[in-house]
């Protein structure tokens, strides 16, 4: 494979380092940073605030920047945390002033329970991590359902090729099958034909699995499905469906000999000490957020009461849950406790993409990719991959939302009785989510960036008394830890080496590696910006080969972009090692021992 590498921009070395020019500034996917610990950063405590009082002014006044929240018939929780404490960064919880009665404790709060609707998938692909791992992800459904694997494969463009379809494939929305089964139909609501649709048959009316009705069988799910035509062909497009996770639920009973909720109990629950999640409708539970809808149109189709369960599609979308319960998941989710790191690092990947740029599918994570400031008040930005899961049955929406860049999670839930109107959703729930991330990102970003700030910038010199040293710096609008010069035994290392190769500075990015005291960064060197064409490529964009050049250039068979830190039990630096280049420097400088002063390589902090 061809990459734009420094090799291949040998025709530039020539240019005179001491020329001023724009450098590339093209990082590697993933954190600049390491994980900062938020609950020490200034910048979060000053957003702690902030925010409270921007929630704070936008129930007195129904308003926000991005738009109305609903006070008086919506209810709502909101939860910021991270993996390094129990205790939450922000919390709220708001009853609406109309729905007095609702919470059956008398007021909200972290253990009240919510259906949560969709984020039941998630639970469900977790549960199945924790008890099988990734194995089963490409076994055919057919080995586990043996009704579908006596199925006819029939014409394609009329019958789901059920042999295809894998584990895998339903959980990331990439099977094909159509979204629902006995669980959202037209049929369902009176006077339907009125609107000019056709007559139905008495023997294709749904008689089971809608809100009210009777749960369907097994027997009667199955029949329907293998009457359905596909959504598309397997791993063509994602399509979402409910349906694909009342399989995965049979799928794991067969291969388990149980149900999945009660290995999300054994296996999740337990270990982490939850008490208010539950796969069955809690009867009479003390503290519970009871608020049904009051459009008797889309009660019909998605008005589940609180109140009442969904038998075989549980695992698609009827657990009940808290906002203590589920934030205490996503937290275990950052910190990978129930699961090794490399299976998490997996799982928090796309499986597939959308039509949309900035957004991908996972099992069975919604995928955001936000754009963030490269420094604050930079119009610089880098990609950042939110690793969402939303959910919505009768009154009530929720969110879990994580940026494992940043060690942060946040957990949404709103029982609303106009949740959906009549065919005007309430904003309440899109307006608070879109407030959490504008607000909260931004400042886990800044705080990666204040940390190291304070644990890595600083001038390195040899113990040696050889004339070597590293200056690091925070570069306004630069991406990570800029190494503004590389000396080695008086030699400049950038007008040298980086002359003769076509770089002439580099950023170092975090890759994720940290063990006995040592932290690895990765070196993304910078060449000289080429003209802008007034055309953009389609081939070789810019920035689109970074990936590919890691670890392109070695010396003595390790690559030149290494760089490892070595810290304290404090996270502060006491040394820096660039391994290629032999050389490590022991001590560390302050800027004001290293002589430097405001305006000097150390322009940002």
């Amino acid at each position: 494979m061809r990459f734009l590498q420094p090799l291949a921009l040998l025709a530039i070395g020539a240019l005179a380092t001491s020329q001023r020019v724009d450098l590339s500034n093209c990082p590697l996917l993933g954190p600049a940073y390491p994980r900062p610990n938020l609950h020490k950063s200034q910048v979060i405590k000053d957003m702690q605030e902030s925010f409270a009082k921007l929630i704070e002014d936008a129930i007195s006044t129904g308003e926000t920047d991005l738009g109305k929240i609903n006070t008086a018939t919506a209810s709502f929780s909101i939860g910021v945390f991270s993996a390094d404490s129990d205790e939450f960064l922000y919390e709220h919880h708001h009853r609406g002033t109309e729905l007095e009665g609702t919470v059956t404790g008398g007021s909200l709060n972290l253990d009240t329970l919510y259906r949560i609707g969709s984020v039941t998938k998630l639970l469900t692909v977790y549960t199945i991590l924790v008890k099988l791992g990734p194995a089963y992800w490409n076994e055919p459904i057919t080995k586990f359902i043996p009704e579908l694997a006596n199925a006819p494969a029939g014409n394609r463009a009329h019958r789901v090729q059920w042999s295809e379809v894998t584990l895998g494939g339903l959980a990331s929305h990439m099977s094909g099958i159509a979204r629902n089964n006995h669980f959202v139909d037209l049929s369902g609501i009176d006077g339907i034909e009125d609107m000019g649709l056709p007559h139905l048959n008495d023997s294709d009316i749904i008689k089971c699995g809608l809100p009210e009705m009777r749960p369907c069988t097994r027997e009667e799910v199955l029949n329907s499905l293998l009457e359905q035509y596909p959504a598309t062909a397997t791993w063509h497009t994602p399509v979402y469906s409910n349906e694909a996770f009342q399989l995965i639920g049979w799928m794991f009973e067969n291969i388990t000999g149980g149900p999945v909720g009660d290995a999300f109990e054994a296996g999740i629950a337990k270990p982490l000490g939850l008490s208010r999640t539950f796969w069955d409708p809690p009867k009479d539970d003390p503290n519970a957020n009871v608020v049904d809808l009051d459009s008797s149109t889309t009660k019909s189709l998605i008005g589940y009461p609180f109140g009442e369960g969904l038998a075989t599609y549980t695992p698609t979308g009827g657990v009940y849950s808290s906002m203590g319960d589920l934030s205490t998941i996503g937290r275990s989710i950052l910190a990978s406790s129930l699961l090794p790191n490399s299976v998490t690092r997996e799982w928090l990947r796309p499986v597939t993409h959308t039509q949309h740029t900035h957004s991908a599918v996972g099992r069975p994570w919604e995928i955001t990719r936000m754009d963030v400031a490269a420094s604050p008040g930079s119009k610089r930005t880098r990609l950042v991959d939110l690793y969402t899961k939303n959910g919505g049955i009768g009154a009530y929406l929720t969110y879990l939302i994580l940026s494992p860049d940043h060690n942060i999670g946040f957990t949404l839930m709103t029982a609303s009785k106009t949740a959906y109107g009549d065919g005007i959703p309430d904003s309440t729930f899109d307006v608070l989510s879109e407030l959490l991330l504008e607000k909260w990102i931004p400042a886990a970003e800044a705080a990666g960036r204040e940390a190291v700030g304070e644990d890595l910038v600083g001038t390195y010199v040899a113990d040696d008394g050889s004339d070597s040293r590293a200056e690091l710096s925070l570069v306004s609008d630069r991406l990570g830890l800029t190494l503004q010069e590389l000396v080695l035994n008086g030699t400049d290392f950038f007008s040298k080496v980086g002359g003769k190769l076509g770089f002439q500075g580099a950023n170092l990015q975090f890759i994720g590696l940290q063990d006995e005291g040592e932290m690895a960064f990765r070196a993304v060197f910078s060449s000289p910006d080429a003209a802008p064409s007034g055309r953009e490529p389609i081939l070789g964009k810019k920035c689109g080969s970074t990936w590919g050049g890691a670890g392109s250039l070695t010396y003595g068979n390790i690559a030149i972009d290494e760089v490892v830190f070595t810290v304290g039990e404090d996270g502060k630096s006491t040394s820096v090692i660039f391994p290629a280049l032999r050389v490590k420097f022991t001590k560390r400088l302050s800027k004001t021992s290293a002589g430097v002063t405001e305006g000097g390589i150390f322009e940002e902090l």
